[in-house]
């Protein structure tokens, strides 16, 4: 039996939404995550958006290196985001940061690097 090593990246963070995040509808988190995964070179390979009543909207995009979800808590003014790929074919953690930093200002229009938390795993 041959083992192999993955190498995996979790990143995540708690961002504070832009004003114009409060009027953004599904297709607009999902035309995000296209836009911005496109952007880096991962691959989505499906997605899904629901909005919560009263409030609240949650858009995930499946990557073929793992995922991409975002949710939106308008009564807080916050996103959650969670990124997490994998080292699928070749090395994806420059691609991971690359897709946090786009995120982070098309939600915010800042950087917020102090914001993100990164977990890197090798097994």
């Amino acid at each position: 039996m041959t083992t192999s090593t993955l190498s995996s990246h979790h990143l995540s963070a708690i961002l504070p939404a832009a004003a114009a995040v409060y009027h953004w509808t599904e297709a607009d988190f999902l035309s995000l995550l296209q836009s911005v995964v496109g952007q880096v070179g991962l691959t989505i390979v499906g997605e899904l958006a629901f909005t919560f009543q009263p409030h609240g909207v949650s858009a995930i995009a499946m990557l073929a290196e793992s995922h991409v979800a975002l949710h939106f808590w308008p009564e807080k003014g916050k996103i959650t985001i969670d990124i997490h790929v994998c080292d699928f074919e070749q090395g994806n953690q420059i691609k991971a940061e690359q897709l946090a930093q786009l995120l982070s200002l098309q939600i915010t229009g800042e950087s917020c690097v102090e914001h993100w938390h990164c977990l890197s795993i090798t097994s």
